[in-house]
């Protein structure tokens, strides 16, 4: 019984089978107490090797688990990256309905329920849907915000250039004192 346990669950179930077994051999030899004592022994020995048994298939699932999360978190900064480029709500929606990256989180998701953990499921599903909500969010704000392309924010009936050039940090000497310039 013990190598047909493959879950935690028929750890249980065949253990409990095991144990009524036994006690039908000890109300058989209720007179013989050498067998009594015997099978006592032997029940303590199935139990330990039973639950040793469990604990090593619910290490198994829990660090599978983990690695579904971690494997998960790296799929989904590359979506995240990757839909951030995007310019249209169509496209947003399309690259979410049809890339095999998304899909692969989406069987993460059915994995991970089917190991019990819904926790882990449920916190990976809310992260892809928010940042798919995120996503959406921003494009709205930035096709709102910016006027003529991306170089020109308008507020109320102001326009102000953006300037996308990177920084650059240098120090400067300024009457013999050292001073942070950004350029």
């Amino acid at each position: 019984y013990i190598d047909l346990c493959d879950t935690p669950e028929k750890t249980d179930e065949y253990l409990t089978k095991l144990l009524v077994q036994l006690e039908e051999l000890e109300g058989k030899f209720t007179e013989f107490d050498e067998f009594v004592n015997e099978i006592g022994l032997k029940r303590e020995e199935i139990q330990d090797a039973f639950e040793q048994r469990k604990i090593q298939l619910i290490e198994k699932r829990s660090k599978r688990a983990d690695t579904l999360q971690q494997s998960s978190d790296r799929i989904l900064k590359a979506v995240s990256s990757r839909i951030s480029k995007l310019k249209s709500e169509s496209e947003i929606n399309g690259y979410f309905a049809s890339d095999i990256m998304v899909e692969k989180i989406r069987d993460i998701v059915k994995e991970l329920l089917s190991l019990d953990d819904t926790v882990k499921a449920d916190e990976i599903q809310s992260r892809l849907k928010t940042v798919r909500e995120d996503t959406l969010r921003q494009l709205k704000d930035k096709s709102e915000l910016f006027v003529e392309g991306e170089n020109i924010i308008r507020f109320g009936n102001h326009n102000f250039t953006v300037n996308t050039q990177p920084l650059g940090l240098t120090m400067v000497n300024r009457n013999s004192e050292m001073f942070f310039h950004l350029s």
